[in-house]
């Protein structure tokens, strides 16, 4: 359970069945694709290693970027780095956040400032955002901010109160280490046109593992990031924090 190896099979099973596409490729008119999306949610670490994965398989994803998290520091230079990593393996980057509820206005605004300073910082152009705990508020709007991509838009995305007898775009999720909406094995593609996955890379290493295990051995390797960290940035750390 998600493992590396049970990624490979997820794609493939797609590649067999939809063109796996970047979101600026899908059109009103576009009428078979899947686009793929991961939302870093704790580590861009496991981020890289998901998107080496994804190139061995010659897919092409985008990765969101938070800016106002505490768990990790989107603008370290080692994060930085890794980002840069992550779109030179020929995936898109995009913005990840959660902003409070607010008027439209001010909330194309809140989002562009974000993109800007990731943009300053990581030294290319951004396109795309994606909200994070996305509100029913923002979702049912399909926000639009000229230039970019919201990876909520319609032809993305179908927000609905009441679940209708077929969706436009079918939309599977594995947050919180389950898959929500079903697992990609337990759907139907012959009856799926439009799909969006998205994937949370934290969930994700070589061996797998159940939500228990999966968050014990990331806070393993944040801790070890921690303790290295403070030991680089000053002479009194004790060597024996060391791992």
């Amino acid at each position: 359970m998600f493992s590396y190896n049970e990624y490979r099979n997820i794609i493939t099973l797609i590649k067999n069945n939809l063109p796996i596409v970047d979101f600026s490729e899908v059109t009103e008119k576009t009428e078979k694709f899947c686009v793929l999306r991961h939302d870093i949610e704790f580590s861009i670490d496991r981020a890289y290693e998901l998107a080496k994965v994804e190139n061995e398989l010659g897919v092409t994803s985008t990765y969101t970027v938070q800016i106002r998290n505490n768990t990790y520091n989107a603008l370290s230079e080692k994060n930085i780095e890794l980002v840069r990593k992550i779109k030179d393996l020929g995936h898109h980057i995009g913005l990840h956040q959660n902003p409070p509820l607010m008027d439209v206005d001010k909330l194309k605004t809140y989002v562009s400032t974000d993109i800007q300073m990731l943009e300053y910082y990581y030294g290319f152009y951004i396109d795309r955002f994606a909200f994070h705990r996305p509100k029913k508020e923002y979702l049912k709007q399909y926000i639009q901010i000229e230039g970019k991509i919201n990876c909520y838009d319609k032809k993305f995305f179908h927000y609905f109160e009441e679940r209708p007898d077929k969706l436009d775009v079918i939309y599977l999720s594995d947050s919180n280490h389950i898959w929500k909406f079903g697992h990609p094995y337990e759907h139907d593609f012959s009856n799926i046109d439009k799909l969006q996955i998205l994937t949370h890379p934290f969930s994700w290493t070589e061996k797998g593992g159940d939500n228990y295990g999966n968050f014990l051995s990331l806070i393993k390797e944040r801790n070890r990031e921690l303790v290295h960290s403070m030991d680089t940035e000053t002479s009194t750390f004790p060597k024996e924090f060391l791992i």
